[in-house]
């Protein structure tokens, strides 16, 4: 069963992803390749959207995550999960920041 999201929720998804896939200051291929899976797999394909700021995700995005349901917030979970996994180091920074997505919206951790 598809879970389908809304332009809000996909645009603080994607925000939070974007942001994820930096947390360590390197971004490797497999970790842009399973971005774009995931954007692929929310229907997300607006190629001139910019994502917003790191700083101002607590404001912005934040409180629309919160609202999602719980099956919107398990899939957005795993796709966490995917890309902090994706280069093969689930590292102190990425792991931070997840946990703080994790506990600010209210979102269960999904590891498979």
């Amino acid at each position: 069963m598809a879970v389908f999201f809304s332009e809000n929720e996909k645009k603080a998804m994607v925000s939070v992803l974007c942001a994820l896939a930096k947390a360590d200051y390197r971004t490797h291929d497999t970790e842009h390749q399973t971005l774009r899976a995931c954007l692929d797999e929310m229907g997300f394909h607006e190629e001139d959207y910019q994502p917003i700021p790191k700083a101002q995700l607590e404001v912005k995005a934040y409180e629309t995550l919160r609202r999602m349901n719980k099956e919107k917030k398990r899939v957005f979970s795993l796709m966490m999960t995917k890309i902090a996994r994706s280069d093969g180091n689930f590292g102190p920074l990425e792991r931070a920041f997840v946990i703080e997505i994790l506990d600010m919206c209210e979102i269960p951790f999904v590891h498979k």
